[in-house]
């Protein structure tokens, strides 16, 4: 009698065939959340600066907090009575600011921007001069949406 003492080269070969696969499939779903997860960010985003543009030509000024925490991002819209008017919250995610025609600078903390009703454009607040905000690029990783701002009308376009 002949005993068993382990696997046959063609056992081995489908194990190690369908860890493969299995991982391939992993790291492709992993590749296809990381991307929603910006896509997601971008579209609110939008949407704050929208809702605040509203707000701004209708009854109030208003004003954008870009926060940078970490690896988390937070972009709040407020009236000018300190009101939270809409947010958008993206984890694990990074966002940068391209201020004119200047290089593009990661958001380190807190950046106030605001809605100039006199131009339409997007301007820092602690910016006394004629630059706009041109950009805004969140990012993970390999995974990049770019959100364009116009300096005349303030609309944000991917």
């Amino acid at each position: 009698m002949k005993k068993n003492h382990g696997f046959t080269m063609v056992e081995v070969m489908v194990t190690v065939a369908i860890m493969g696969v299995l991982a391939s499939i992993i790291g492709i779903t992993m590749g296809i959340l990381l991307g929603q997860r910006v896509k997601s960010m971008a579209a609110d985003t939008k949407s704050v600066f929208q809702s605040t543009q509203i707000v701004a030509q209708s009854r109030d000024d208003a004003y954008i907090e870009l926060r940078q925490n970490g690896s988390d991002a937070t972009v709040i819209a407020y009236s000018a009575a300190g009101k939270e008017i809409n947010r958008a919250e993206g984890h694990n995610v990074k966002m940068y600011v391209k201020i004119g025609s200047g290089a593009e600078q990661l958001v380190s903390s807190t950046i106030a921007i605001h809605f100039d009703r006199q131009t339409g454009g997007i301007k820092p607040q602690t910016n006394g001069g004629s630059d706009y905000v041109t950009q805004i690029r969140i990012t993970n990783g390999k995974r990049s949406v770019t959100l364009k701002i116009s300096r005349l009308t303030g609309k944000v376009t991917y």
